[in-house]
């Protein structure tokens, strides 16, 4: 082999390397306190601490609440969990999704049950101590005859948002303190549409998904009335199921006919396209450092606002992705009953 075929061989093996993100062993597995086995679903950072939700399974199979802090990132503790008084659903939720909203958190749980083993919700907001309090709602208020299911939790300015559906079509559910949420279904601007997760901006309320076979945004002032936003569509079926803020912009991720794609909003526009789509869609989004991070089959980064993507290797064991949270230049990652914290990848 020649001089210059050997420095062309050289140059393409330095840019595949430099199409990916640090090796495996850039991750550090984080070792999370308690009995049982653990069933971890989301992350957040928040307040200076990261939080990681998720619950218990003991050796009867009997599931239970867990939620777990960090100053650091390594060093974890448990934290307490006061379900209300007589609640029978709340002390064997498992909980899904979580978010922050001035420097506390909320999350969502949920645990099957009821003759058709329908989830029975339950949102649980954070304490001064630390500890998560399962909040006080009418069955009605995320059951009953319409319901069809509460997604993702928002935090922002204004208190969080809940993304959900209907049997009218997309909803909202609004807090100013995750204390007490209030139901907002039958809105004009939401029949008919599916909402996947949502996002909580100074002077207005967002949410994403579909409508029909094509991708949606909506826009809120207070939960009552929403206005749609034109996105862009695609060949094929196109949605957005995943919306982070990025500075003054809004992200959102999800599929566009057989890849991933990225529109930016408010004032939405499509950006770049990546990955193949499967069944599981795009679990989580998050920004560390100014760079994006979808967990969308792999793990995928942005550098440029979502224009661009480039996968990330993740350790061995972590599939499938549940969740992927930031903080400055770090990465949290969550995958089954394991996470791993890496910096700069």
């Amino acid at each position: 082999m020649g001089p210059a075929r050997v420095l062309r061989v050289l140059a393409a093996l330095a840019l595949l390397g430099a199409c990916a993100g640090g090796p495996g062993n850039a991750w550090t597995e984080l070792s999370l306190p308690g009995p049982g086995t653990r069933l971890l679903r989301d992350a957040v950072a928040c307040g200076g601490h990261w939080y990681v939700v998720g619950g218990r399974s003991g050796p009867d199979g009997e599931t239970s609440p867990a939620a777990w802090d960090s100053v650091d990132g390594h060093a974890w503790r448990s934290l307490a969990l006061a379900p209300l008084p007589g609640s029978y659903y709340g002390p064997r939720s498992v909980l899904y999704a979580v978010s922050c909203a001035h420097d506390r958190i909320a999350a969502i749980g949920s645990r099957g049950g009821g003759a058709h083993g329908n989830p029975r919700v339950s949102t649980w907001y954070q304490r001064p101590d630390g500890s998560l309090a399962e909040a006080a709602a009418t069955f009605e208020t995320y059951g009953g005859g319409t319901a069809v299911d509460v997604g993702r939790i928002a935090g922002g300015p204004s208190g969080f948002l809940l993304a959900g559906n209907r049997t009218s079509g997309a909803a909202a559910w609004l807090s100013a303190d995750g204390t007490s949420f209030r139901l907002f279904e039958n809105a004009p601007g939401l029949a008919r549409a599916f909402a996947r997760d949502g996002a909580v901006l100074d002077d207005r309320f967002v949410l994403v998904g579909s409508l029909g076979d094509a991708p949606a945004a909506w826009t809120s002032a207070d939960g009552a009335s929403w206005r749609r936003a034109e996105v862009p569509d695609g060949d094929g079926f196109a949605e957005l199921q995943r919306v982070v803020r990025l500075g003054a912009r809004l992200i959102a991720v999800g599929p566009r006919g057989d890849t991933y794609s990225a529109w930016s909003g408010p004032e939405w526009a499509a950006a770049g396209r990546f990955g193949k789509v499967d069944a599981t869609g795009v679990r989580s989004l998050t920004v560390a450092g100014q760079r994006l991070y979808a967990a969308a089959g792999g793990l995928w980064r942005s550098v440029d606002g979502g224009r661009s993507w480039l996968t990330v290797t993740t350790p061995r064991g972590a599939r499938p992705l549940s969740a992927v949270a930031g903080r400055d230049d770090h990465v949290l990652l969550i995958a089954g009953d394991r996470a791993w914290l890496a910096h700069g990848v």
